[in-house]
């Protein structure tokens, strides 16, 4: 059995050709991993505004008023609801990464049933049939690689509702 020495033998004009397309591509292959880590942050902020939304939402709607509960009225404390859905959300957000603390807002609406008629979500717009907290919450993302790009404000909306039973 002979050896193959065909297959080791490299042309003179190829040497260092695997070392020129590394350095032409490298920076292709950094800049698309910083976007994709960038996108993977934006998502990962997005998801934890919704899930504080809905954490102040849930915590607003709780403070009922139970005396006027007790004779068949579905009411929601305003004032009560108001701080504990601000607080309940602002404590979600504490010490998230990517977000800019000094830079979350916290609005909260309460809408109770008007006598005989509808109130509406008002930033969605959406009718509400029954009494309900809203949460809007905007907040400012610095993403970690790509600082050309700027920091992305976001908002991000939940709301929740008292259902009584007929």
């Amino acid at each position: 059995m002979g050896r193959r020495v065909g297959w080791t033998r490299r042309v003179a004009g190829e040497k260092g050709a695997v070392a020129t397309l590394v350095i032409l591509f490298l920076p292709c292959l950094l800049a698309a991993a910083a976007l994709v880590i960038d996108v993977g942050a934006l998502l990962l902020a997005r998801a934890q505004l919704a899930a504080a939304a809905d954490m102040g939402a849930l915590a607003g709607v709780q403070d009922l008023d139970y005396e006027l509960l007790a004779r068949g009225q579905i009411v929601i404390r305003e004032s009560e609801a108001v701080a504990d859905a601000a607080s309940w959300a602002r404590a979600n957000l504490a010490g998230r990464a990517f977000l800019v603390e000094e830079a979350i807002s916290v609005r909260v609406s309460v809408r109770n049933m008007p006598r005989g008629g509808d109130a509406t979500c008002p930033v969605t717009g959406r009718t509400l049939l029954q009494p309900t907290v809203c949460v809007l919450i905007q907040a400012v993302v610095r993403p970690p690689f790509l600082p050309v790009s700027g920091w992305v404000t976001m908002s991000v909306h939940a709301d929740a509702s008292v259902v009584g039973r007929p």
